[in-house]
């Protein structure tokens, strides 16, 4: 090969590898600085929260007892979920142990069956052949032959029996796992027991706190000033979380605006208070809708985003406040149980939290709102499915 076309070959190689290397190196460091970016959000998210809980810690004891009490009734019903997983996982593996149980009972079944039938086959060969060698004693030659077939015969006894006596141990493995799993199934049976008893005692002091912040709501006007001042706290906290994340921008994803009219409900349910209908005498209205459903349903997420706020807010509970870019926010309100943390990237259809009762509701159901800035937005113009 010429000279020069092998430094051209070389050179050509080394700047495949300067731009590989290079291509890594970049990737390296968008990496590291997208973590960074995930600890200055949750930095900042933190801060905010230290704020809301000043606030609330400035607001009466019930309001503090209430937030305390459903926060742990979260944290049992988390725990309650867990261990709910963990049986349905125990059972399905009792029921694949019994299963295989079965199936090598039959295969024993089936391999002594065929073992007994050659044995009394060859008992009967074998007392015809003695019979034969008897009246036939000048016949070596045949003599040969049949102690070779016997030993062929003996052999395959021998294998027969070696396989029943392995899937008998195989039964006993199973048995012995059968066992374990029935004993670890009772543990947590147990275990789930000792959640719903905490779970209940948790809701039984809630419905307490409830009722005595109930009492202290005697009148129209303490209500309305309780609206006022829950849904001030929550445009606050919403301007300042939107200031908190304009540094920190969606990834790539379509615009939400171009949504509109696309998107699915993030629970199904049946509505209790719709957006813009009068609230506390018609001096309110409500920002958002405000969904029945089951207790436990999945809050699913409605378009791509990162979460800005998932913690405890009075009047709205345990509150997951979604971040999609230009603005444009949803709210998810009264979960009980949240499985997602600020700083989380979500995508459309993620399971966000639980429906619950949290923030003093008196039934399960989910608040949703749609918000660009301060300005709420009326969700069934963005919401495509049916209710």
């Amino acid at each position: 090969m010429p000279k020069f076309l092998s430094r051209t070959l070389a050179l050509s190689s080394f700047c495949v590898f300067l731009a590989l290397w290079g291509g890594f190196t970049v990737l390296e460091a968008q990496t590291v600085e997208k973590e960074q970016d995930l600890k200055e959000i949750r930095k900042k998210l933190e801060r905010l929260q230290q704020n809301v809980d000043k606030d609330i810690k400035r607001r009466d004891a019930s309001t503090r007892k209430l937030r305390d009490v459903e926060n742990q009734i979260a944290d049992v019903s988390a725990q309650l979920l867990r261990i709910r997983q963990q049986l349905n996982a125990s059972e399905q593996r009792q029921r694949s142990l019994a299963e295989q149980q079965r199936e090598r009972r039959a295969l024993i079944d089936a391999e002594q069956a065929s073992l007994a039938g050659q044995l009394r086959s060859a008992y009967i060969n074998g007392r015809q052949e003695r019979l034969k060698l008897a009246l036939n004693q000048q016949d070596p030659a045949r003599l040969g032959r049949l102690m070779v077939y016997y030993d062929y015969l003996n052999r395959y006894r021998a294998e027969k029996i070696a396989t029943v006596t392995e899937h008998l141990r195989e039964l006993d493995r199973l048995a012995s796992e059968a066992a374990e799993e029935s004993q670890r199934l009772a543990r947590l049976e147990q275990e789930r027991g000792e959640a719903l008893s905490s779970l209940e005692r948790a809701r039984a002091e809630r419905a307490e706190v409830v009722a005595t912040l109930d009492r202290t709501i005697q009148t129209q006007g303490k209500e309305i000033a309780r609206l006022k001042s829950e849904e001030k706290a929550l445009e606050a906290l919403i301007e300042e979380l939107r200031r908190a994340m304009a540094e920190f921008p969606a990834q790539n994803q379509e615009p939400f605006q171009n949504l509109k009219g696309k998107l699915a409900w993030p629970v199904r349910g049946t509505v209790l208070s719709d957006f813009g209908q009068p609230r506390a005498g018609g001096q309110l209205k409500w920002n958002g809708v405000l969904l029945q459903a089951a207790r436990g349903s999945e809050v699913r997420v409605i378009h791509h985003g990162r979460v800005a706020y998932a913690d405890w807010l009075p009047g709205l509970g345990l509150l997951v406040v979604i971040e999609h870019g230009n603005g444009y926010m949803s709210l998810y309100g009264h979960n009980e149980v949240l499985f997602k943390a600020a700083g989380d990237w979500v995508a459309a259809g993620d399971v966000l939290a639980t429906v619950g009762d949290s923030g003093g509701r008196p039934i399960a159901a989910l608040y949703f709102e749609i918000r660009r800035g301060k300005t709420p937005l009326n969700p069934h113009r963005w919401i495509g499915a049916r209710l």
